[in-house]
Parts: structure tokens; C-alpha cells; sequence
């Protein structure tokens, strides 16, 4: 179990210090050497856990991002005991976007061309590889059992209306250059899509 966790501590310290040089000097601009010496670790050591430099940018939508997302979440609502599943699923959302920012504008970009190309050629595995996305799904299905939604639509539409929401306003970010406050914008429009929902 040891030996699990500091793996996970290797490869989170890998991952965070690439997003550091990626952001400071563009992706094209470093090399794996660069993100090994940034954290510390031989070459050896970055392979065990990622194939190259783009299987950062291609994970990091998924596992990465899994580990930011809950942990932003169960931070916002430890504190906030009678929050609605409405309440809850923007703090979610909200989460997600923080996710972007961090990672930022570049990241972000590549991300979708790559994980987007995958579809081209294989078949998208997007979902099943997204598995905190169950926690928004839960909060959905338990908003729709206390009829908190003024739509009368079933859990999966609802889902794929949020989702579609969340990566069309990530697109839009990324087609603006950057150029507007991702979290602080997306809060505005997400509480105007959940207060309509």
C-alpha cells in the first residue's frame, strides 16, 4: 500500500510540475528531461508512469482531473451541510472549469485535439475513463427523485446537457484565446443553466 501511494505521489508530482513548465515556457518548448529534472526523478521513473510528454496532456482529463475535481468539490460543500443536488451540481461544474484554469489555455486546447482525434481512430472510451463523472450523475438522479428540476426530462438527458454545457463552454474558452476568466464567467452562465433546469 506504501509503495501504491508514493507511486501516486510520483505521478501527481510528474504531472503538476509539467503543468507548471507548460504554462511558463508552451508545451512545445520543454522536453521530458526538462519535467524530469523539474521533479527530481530519472527518465526511467517519468516512463513508468507516462509513455511521453502528450500522454500528460491526454490524461490529464481523466485521472488528473478526477483527483482535482473531487477534491475542489468536497472541498466547497464539506462546510455547507443543506445544500440542494441543484446547489451541489453547480459546485461540481464549477470544479471542472477550476480544472481548466489550472491547467490552462494550452493544456486545455490539447487536450481536446487529442482526446478528440482518439475518436477518429478508435473508439472513445471518454466516459467510461471519466469516472468522476458518477458523482454528478448520483447528484442528478437524487435531483430528480426530490423534484428539484423544473424539466421534466429522464437522468441521462439531463447529464448530456450539463456535459454539453461544460465542454461547449470549455471550447469557448479555448476558440477566445483565453481571453475571459473562465471560472468567474462560467459560475454566471452555470447558475443561470441550473436556475432554468
Amino acid at each position: 500500500m506504501i509503495r501504491k501511494k508514493q507511486a501516486l505521489l510520483t505521478k501527481k508530482k510528474i504531472f503538476n510540475n509539467a503543468i507548471f513548465l507548460f504554462k511558463e515556457k508552451g508545451y512545445d518548448n520543454i522536453t521530458v528531461k526538462e519535467i524530469c529534472d523539474q521533479s527530481n526523478i530519472a527518465k526511467g521513473t517519468f516512463y513508468v508512469h507516462y509513455k511521453s510528454k502528450e500522454d500528460i496532456i491526454k490524461e490529464s482529463y481523466y485521472s488528473d482531473m478526477e483527483e482535482f475535481v473531487i477534491y475542489k468539490y468536497e472541498e466547497f460543500i464539506k462546510d455547507m451541510k443543506n445544500l440542494s443536488n441543484k446547489d451541489k451540481i453547480k459546485k461540481f461544474l464549477i470544479s471542472e472549469l477550476m480544472f481548466s484554469e489550472f491547467s490552462g489555455f494550452e493544456m486545455t486546447c490539447r487536450a481536446f485535439v487529442y482526446n478528440l482525434s482518439n475518436c477518429l481512430n478508435e473508439k472513445s472510451l471518454h466516459f467510461e475513463k471519466r469516472n468522476f463523472t458518477k458523482i454528478l450523475k448520483d447528484l442528478i438522479n437524487k435531483g430528480i427523485e426530490n423534484k428539484e428540476f423544473k424539466i421534466n426530462e429522464n437522468k441521462d438527458f439531463i447529464f448530456n446537457y450539463l456535459e454539453s454545457f461544460i465542454r461547449g463552454f470549455m471550447g469557448t474558452w479555448c476558440f477566445s484565446n483565453g481571453n475571459f476568466d473562465i471560472v468567474k464567467e462560467g459560475e454566471k452562465h452555470i447558475n443561470l443553466l441550473i436556475k432554468n433546469l
